[in-house]
């Protein structure tokens, strides 16, 4: 097991990472637009965009199995540092295309190397509640990062909101190089050339189905808010320092409910949490079209990001729990694959009926989608149980 200290350098990296994303991510779709894109080739570029982090999701697992997850950070440290220089320095729709890539193929790697992390370095009994931690802190960052990014495109432009992506690479890297403890699985069985051949015997694991199927719902409702929300907020005359706001509060709910995790689990266990979840998330993106104030438009963020803050750590813990520690890595880049499989087809699809539609029809259909995912993971709920977790409110162990 990795010493307990590796918990809190993994925490602050977070909070770092995601602060650069969301200094960056919100007002890409923006600063295309304002480049003279249509909805249509915005949502394009950003479904696009993640085709490459879906190529590299399993083999990225596989390597922090084979490797261990430091490495796979510093990786994913010098790819969103190369990215944010391209964004600051070129301004041609084919660069944005290209860094967002890079900065969606660090996201891989900044997503699977630190749940690794967390699942190595907690017990059966502390996992949920470590996740929940870890997943605070990823709220964190992305609370801070679209303010800042917001106020330096209100006040400089575009342009200026992706400086950070770079600058906060910086001690970004320091995080990285100080972490010690966290080894390549002692068993491993599959080597990267050959982390397929386990793929089919993972996502026959009891429960894993309904996981990952429900994790790539749940990316449907963040690619909303990722690319066509901040064009929605816009369209309702919000400037772009309270875009910044509003987006900010989707991850200030989600870090906010995730200090409830653990005694939401011990109360109504990892079924009912889930079901209830997804179904707020639909309520949040049925009723955002309905909006045009911003402080309506705070409410419905926080709605999301509550959502997204039960979700998103319990899948992870689940996952960890359904798979031996030595397919972590690829599990993890199971569940990464699948959702960049959403990541891609939904802005697309969701551009095509906004064009055709209009844009309110794009939140509409996210929330049928996810209304429909509610009532499908309610039969196949019988795998969630409610956890043997530690005390809830104890620091990570």
């Amino acid at each position: 097991m990795a010493p307990p200290s590796v918990l809190w350098l993994n925490n602050a990296l977070q909070v770092l990472s995601n602060a650069a994303w969301y200094s960056a991510a919100p007002f890409i779709p923006l600063y295309l637009a304002a480049q003279g894109a249509s909805v249509a080739v915005v949502g394009t570029i950003v479904g696009v965009s993640g085709v490459a982090p879906l190529l590299v999701s399993i083999h990225a697992g596989a390597l922090v199995d084979e490797r261990g997850p430091i490495v796979v950070a510093k990786a994913s440290v010098i790819l969103f540092a190369a990215a944010g220089a391209i964004l600051t320095v070129l301004h041609r729709l084919w660069a944005v295309a290209v860094a967002y890539a890079l900065m969606g193929i660090g996201n891989i790697g900044f997503a699977i190397a630190p749940q690794a992390i967390v699942a190595a370095a907690s017990t059966d009994a502390t996992r949920v509640r470590n996740y929940g931690y870890y997943a605070l802190w990823n709220s964190a960052g992305a609370v801070v990062g679209p303010v800042i990014g917001g106020l330096a495109a209100g006040h400089f432009g575009y342009t200026a909101a992706f400086a950070p992506v770079w600058l906060l690479m910086l001690p970004a890297f320091g995080v990285t190089a100080s972490l010690r403890g966290v080894p390549a699985a002692a068993r491993a069985r599959v080597s990267l050339a050959t982390a397929h051949t386990v793929i089919g015997a993972i996502v026959r694991q009891r429960g894993v189905g309904a996981i990952l199927f429900l994790s790539s719902m749940m990316v449907c409702a963040q690619t909303l808010q990722q690319s066509f929300y901040p064009l929605y907020l816009h369209k309702v005359g919000l400037p772009d320092t309270l875009i910044g706001l509003v987006v900010a509060a989707v991850s200030l709910s989600s870090m906010l409910v995730r200090t409830l995790l653990a005694w939401g689990v011990a109360w109504l266990g990892y079924a009912r949490l889930l079901l209830g979840a997804t179904a707020l998330a639909a309520i949040a993106l049925g009723i955002t079209p309905l909006l045009h104030q911003f402080w309506t438009l705070v409410v419905a963020s926080g709605l999301l990001g509550a959502s997204l803050g039960f979700t998103q750590p319990l899948t992870m813990s689940l996952l960890a729990e359904c798979v031996a520690a030595e397919f972590w890595g690829i599990a993890f880049g199971v569940r990464q694959s699948v959702q960049r499989v959403s990541a891609i087809a939904s802005p697309v699809v969701f551009g095509l009926v906004s064009v055709a539609r209009g844009l309110e029809s794009a939140f509409l259909a996210g929330a049928l989608t996810l209304l429909g995912a509610v009532l499908i993971m309610a039969r196949a709920a019988g795998y969630a149980r409610r956890p043997a977790a530690g005390p809830p409110g104890q620091p990570p162990a």
